[in-house]
């Protein structure tokens, strides 16, 4: 794991949910949104962990590129870090690029998916996009109406 990435963990050894809360694309985990999601499914009395995909640490502006090798690799090693096997459920709460990611880390894994569900804010559509469509858990998406990637309609 890049020691230098921020995260913030909050475990709840009574919790069967391990909420994983991903960023979006320009901002981090400091973002006024993802500390009032990160807030909110803490006080639901679930286990939660947030990181920074590491781009942002270097102040990079884009992720690593079409395959997001590296975003991948961080949500695997914060995964192993709060024990997500340990879970009976885990729950992907993702903003944009976050939603992306979620979705290529799901689509990697076969035969749990009863074990996995999928909270997307902001469904990026399109080449390059969240790819769900295979996913056979539970999927909820929050659209805004002016959201550039994206409209309700489409």
């Amino acid at each position: 794991m890049n020691k230098t990435t921020s995260y913030i963990h909050y475990f709840n050894s009574s919790a069967d949910t391990l909420d994983v809360v991903l960023h979006g694309g320009s901002k981090g985990i400091d973002s006024p949104l993802m500390v009032k999601v990160f807030q909110a499914l803490r006080e639901a009395g679930h286990s939660v962990i947030s990181f920074n995909f590491p781009y942002l640490e270097r102040n990079e502006e884009n992720s690593s590129g079409p395959d997001l090798k590296e975003e991948l690799h961080a949500l695997s090693n914060f995964l192993d870090l709060a024990k997500a096997d340990e879970y009976k459920h885990i729950r992907f709460v993702a903003k944009s690029l976050g939603g992306i990611v979620a979705s290529y880390f799901l689509k990697s894994i076969k035969g749990t998916s009863d074990k996995y569900s999928v909270v997307i804010l902001g469904y990026v559509k399109g080449n390059g996009g969240v790819e769900l469509k295979d996913f056979p858990g539970k999927i909820s998406i929050i659209q805004g109406s002016e959201d550039k990637f994206g409209n309700i309609e489409a």
